[in-house]
């Protein structure tokens, strides 16, 4: 099986998805280009933002790989829901995609995940990362901390303060942001890397194990598993 990971991420979770490949164990090896696609690989691409992606690269990738017939077996579009429902945006993607292709007739399947309300919404699902302590009231991170439980709480149904303007999903980065702040820990869209290793991700896994958070987060994870156990 061959996969065409295309992701609205420029940055962040471009560079952390093959690591958490790894973790999960997946079977196929990351090549450059399509035209190096043998047996077990794996393309990963930006979109360059949603609406690239939905305008532009969406049909470039499509077209890419009908010109290459045989090498792909699945389309993997991974994007952001910010502020729509994830069944919304994923009818967008779907909706942009029947206007330009028949998709019974593209000769491979085409799987979209939506992250619930973005990548950072994910990652404040980790199990122990909400202090255990009180957060003295003078830290940055303070009204963060006091307006929601990201421990208790699901991550996905956090919203925006009345006092910010910002939109969730910014909402959301901030609140990570500052929570790794507090707690002397760097993580940036440039610099994930924190994120990106085995014992941060098996803490995400064990919230979705433990509980039913960051739905968005499991349908991803039981998409990948589900692959590797459909190839042993």
């Amino acid at each position: 099986m061959n996969y065409y990971f295309l992701l609205e991420d420029e940055k962040s979770f471009l560079k952390v998805l093959p690591f958490w490949l790894q973790h999960i164990g997946f079977f196929c090896e990351r090549v450059s280009d399509i035209r190096y696609i043998q047996g077990n690989n794996y393309i990963l691409q930006s979109g360059q933002g949603v609406t690239q992606l939905i305008t532009k690269v969406l049909f470039d990738t499509i077209n890419t790989i009908r010109q290459n017939p045989g090498k792909i077996d699945k389309l993997v579009i991974i994007l952001d829901a910010e502020e729509m429902e994830i069944e919304t945006r994923r009818e967008q993607v779907k909706e942009k995609i029947r206007e330009n292709y028949s998709i019974e007739m593209l000769g491979f399947d085409i799987v979209i995940l939506v992250c619930n309300h973005c990548f950072e919404t994910w990652l404040l699902g980790c199990c122990g990362l909400y202090p255990s302590q009180c957060v003295h009231p003078m830290s940055d991170f303070y009204p963060y901390y006091q307006h929601y439980n990201i421990e208790e709480s699901d991550p996905e149904f956090m919203g925006v303060p009345e006092d910010k303007t910002e939109t969730t999903a910014k909402y959301h980065f901030h609140y990570l942001h500052e929570l790794f702040r507090y707690k002397k820990i760097r993580y940036s869209k440039n610099k994930p890397e924190y994120v990106s290793t085995e014992s941060y991700f098996q803490k995400m896994v064990e919230r979705i194990e433990s509980t039913d958070h960051i739905k968005s987060f499991r349908e991803f994870y039981d998409f990948i598993t589900g692959e590797i156990n459909n190839n042993r």
